[in-house]
């Protein structure tokens, strides 16, 4: 991966656990949050998403944490939820708030209004949604995306059952 790529994908985690109040829970739902900063607020510049197990996965946002937490920017733990398939999930919580204004700045410049606000909009949306409703958005939004996903099925049950449920 390229240094550009690699700060870029830095910058926007610190900007999505800067907007998320420091803390945001899950490796699926950061990924997911990053994919639609990119796709829906414009900020390319070469984070390369592909389809997987769990829909768009990211290896420069894996990466990204990987250093940041390595830097002291971030910190990362895991928390026991033995109802998961992996028996945990990943926290991740902001050290730097000077850091993650700093990549603000990176990430939009000037645009900030504008595309920034797209993006802090997206973060605030899905940090704490239902991850099957975060899940669900970006598979019927970007259906490109999911063709590898192993929970596909299982998330379309789940809203259609809540469908049924509350009738929506």
């Amino acid at each position: 991966m390229s240094n550009n790529r690699l700060a870029l994908a830095k910058d926007l985690v610190l900007f999505i656990l800067s907007k998320a109040g420091g803390r945001l829970e899950g490796a699926t739902r950061l990924q997911k949050i990053a994919f639609l900063i990119v796709m829906e607020a414009g900020v390319r510049g070469g984070i390369g998403f592909e389809p997987s197990e769990y829909g768009p996965y990211s290896r420069d946002i894996a990466d990204a944490v990987k250093e940041l937490e390595e830097e002291g920017l971030i910190v990362v733990r895991r928390e026991a939820v033995p109802e998961s398939d992996k028996g945990y999930r990943e926290v991740y919580e902001l050290v730097s708030k000077d850091a993650a204004k700093r990549a603000e700045e990176s990430l939009f410049g000037w645009h900030v209004l504008r595309r920034g606000g797209v993006a802090r909009d997206v973060v605030w949306l899905w940090k704490d949604a239902p991850l099957v409703a975060l899940i669900e958005y970006v598979y019927r939004r970007y259906p490109e995306y999911a063709t590898k996903s192993l929970i596909k099925d299982k998330v379309e049950d789940i809203v259609k059952a809540l469908s049924r449920r509350y009738s929506l």
